[in-house]
């Protein structure tokens, strides 16, 4: 049965919020893709609010323990696929970190109908950081673009940085850093599959 408390409720909404940001930055409405970025921020702030009150408060379960990272790949996923389609982000790149997500999702899965989850590795918890980062850093070109050119900044020079060699390469060090985490969690649920068939 899924425990709701405070750091659950807020995962919850930042899976709610995922899809919403999707069809307001993908719209062609500047004000909803104005809102669409404050959406995000907001959300991947509260994904550090989340994680401290469960620690703090004591209220740290296997649900939420399941949820959060959950909602963070929610939120990343739309957000991806959304550079996609403004071609930001390459397809090729995205589909890996879907991939990686699905199967790291379940084996989180397996590992709770077998009453052994998969703790998030430090590795899991920096990709997540960076993507957070890389995601807001793109959104905030796209607000100062919308809001601020060109009567004071210069849209040209957004639209260079948005779509740089150094946001793609940036890019790329999160595909490897998706792949890199996945293989922890394939190399820890071996171990773990190891350990029921010898008890």
């Amino acid at each position: 049965m899924i425990q709701i408390n405070f750091p659950n409720f807020i995962s919850f909404i930042r899976l709610a919020v995922s899809p919403i940001f999707y069809l307001f930055f993908t719209s062609q409405n500047t004000e909803l893709v104005n809102l669409s970025c404050w959406l995000f921020i907001l959300s991947a702030i509260t994904d550090t609010i989340d994680g401290w009150a469960a620690r703090k408060f004591g209220i740290v379960t296997r649900w939420g323990e399941f949820l959060d990272p959950l909602a963070d790949k929610a939120l990343t996923t739309f957000a991806f696929i959304a550079f996609v389609q403004k071609g930001i982000f390459p397809l090729w790149m995205v589909l890996i970190i879907i991939i990686r997500d699905v199967i790291s999702t379940w084996l989180r899965i397996v590992g709770l109908v077998k009453q052994s989850p998969l703790q998030t590795s430090l590795s899991a918890k920096i990709k997540t950081t960076f993507q957070m980062l890389f995601i807001s850093y793109v959104l905030i070109l796209v607000y100062l673009k919308n809001n601020f050119a060109p009567s004071i900044l210069n849209p040209t020079a957004i639209d260079n940085l948005i779509y740089s060699t150094f946001t793609y390469l940036l890019a790329l060090i999160i595909t490897f850093m998706a792949l890199y985490s996945l293989t922890g969690y394939v190399v820890r649920y071996g171990n773990f599959i190891k350990k029921v068939k010898k008890s």
